[in-house]
């Protein structure tokens, strides 16, 4: 796949930084506002945690026989493990309606520029007819819109659903096609299969997904509702459709482990203190063949009671606790609401950080930046190839761990999207 709020913005994060590099950085801030179903804002992206809403199955034993590693990285030896985060059911419950609509907006496009694009991506002719008749397309403020029915989603095999919807992801009102739900590659039938949903569920779903690069993608599904007559199954298929692939992971320590090694990676970023982690280290150390400890122990406050967890709704005046917001407080205690601010967050960054080729040290920043030089995305690195992220700004997004390569797959569309990294001049 991907920020959002529950003022119907978006997953893709909320506040769209701009950034135009001249010498180290130059920053400039605008605000995309997009409108978005509110479906997809409750399903992809706070005020406080809410530590008694999160399902997270098969978390394993961070505690593990893996062999020692020679030549341990400061950071210490990683344990890694795969888990899923599923919404509760009462936040679920919410995105069953099957009175939304789906919508296709080609942006500053006329029709007979977006004619063009559904006959390039090997849309059935018989079906442009359609979608260019007066019941399915507008034409409002230079943009084409077509409101498709379920016929027109139907009739598109993989290849042309997977080229139109990538076309439709460079526009801010399309939302679903710019961060569409994703899923690991062969992760169907362990989301989907075991009776989690019907088995025509699943056959319709099959239909309407279409792939980017290594990922499985979906995007409709104000149209996939309506095909689900009983209120349960939707709820099931909503439920299973919300799950998110994350990382469990912790430090691995053995009895020759260079404790102070790892402490120094792990303090070293201002706002750190780990003076009540080296004696749970120690005793690890004395155990017989050692043991791990979670990364909570290792993590500032912001981080270590967000982590794996989802917010509670907002109201009207909250910040807007998007990717960059969480990014900027990783490290702050209480957080800065200033960092809602675009303009704060452009002159905080001028000031205080500088840019790098890649993150390889605990805080680092990383944007991901799109080919318009947008920050869609904004994440804070910790080791190896894991990052604590938000993929959002509603409170249908828990924060949480991810390997920066699947993070990179939820926001690429026909390309990947640019790292560019900062790190604090004051490190």
């Amino acid at each position: 796949m991907a920020g959002k709020k529950d003022s119907n913005q978006s997953r893709g994060g909320g506040t769209i930084i701009q950034l135009h590099l001249t010498g180290l950085i130059v920053f400039s801030i605008s605000i995309i506002a997009a409108s978005v179903l509110l479906t997809y804002g409750l399903l992809k992206s706070p005020t406080s945690p809410r530590k008694d809403i999160l399902s997270v199955p098969g978390q394993g034993n961070l505690d593990s026989s893996e062999s020692e590693q020679t030549n341990p990285p400061s950071s210490g030896q990683l344990v890694l493990r795969e888990i899923e985060l599923e919404q509760p059911e009462e936040y679920v419950a919410y995105e069953t309606a099957t009175n939304r609509l789906e919508t296709w907006t080609f942006e500053n496009m006329t029709p007979d520029g977006v004619r063009a694009v559904m006959q390039s991506s090997g849309v059935p002719a018989n079906e442009i007819a359609r979608a260019f008749s007066p019941a399915m397309m507008t034409v409002s403020g230079g943009n084409t819109i077509i409101e498709p029915d379920t016929e027109l989603v139907f009739s598109l095999d993989s290849l042309a659903r997977s080229k139109l919807y990538n076309v439709l992801a460079q526009f801010n009102s399309d939302e679903f096609m710019r961060f569409p739900f994703v899923f690991r590659t062969n992760a169907f039938e362990e989301r989907f299969g075991g009776g989690k949903v019907d088995e025509k569920t699943k056959a319709l779903l099959k239909k309407l997904i279409y792939r980017r690069g290594n990922i499985e993608c979906f995007s409709d599904l104000a149209i996939l509702l309506q095909q689900i007559p009983d209120e349960t199954e939707r709820l099931h298929f909503v439920k299973a459709l919300s799950q998110q692939s994350a990382v469990l992971m912790g430090i691995r320590v053995w009895p020759d482990t260079d404790i102070d090694k790892i402490i120094s990676y792990w303090s070293r970023p201002s706002g750190v203190r780990l003076i009540d982690t080296r004696p749970l280290l120690e005793s690890l150390q004395r155990r017989d063949g050692g043991g791990a400890a979670g990364i909570l122990y290792f993590l500032p406050p912001f981080a270590r009671e967000r982590l794996y967890t989802y917010p509670l709704p907002s109201h009207a005046g909250d910040p807007i606790i998007d990717c960059h917001w969480s990014t900027m407080n990783f490290f702050n205690d209480p957080p800065d609401n200033r960092f809602s601010d675009p303009a704060y967050i452009s002159s905080f960054l001028e000031t205080n950080y500088y840019q790098i080729a890649k993150p390889t040290t605990y805080g680092d920043i990383i944007l991901l930046m799109d080919d318009k030089n947008e920050a869609i995305h904004s994440a804070v690195y910790l080791a190896g190839d894991i990052v604590f992220t938000k993929n959002g700004n509603n409170f249908a997004q828990p924060w949480m761990l991810m390997r920066l390569d699947d993070l990179l797959a939820e926001y690429t569309t026909d390309t990947a999207p640019r790292l560019v990294v900062y790190r604090n001049k004051n490190w």
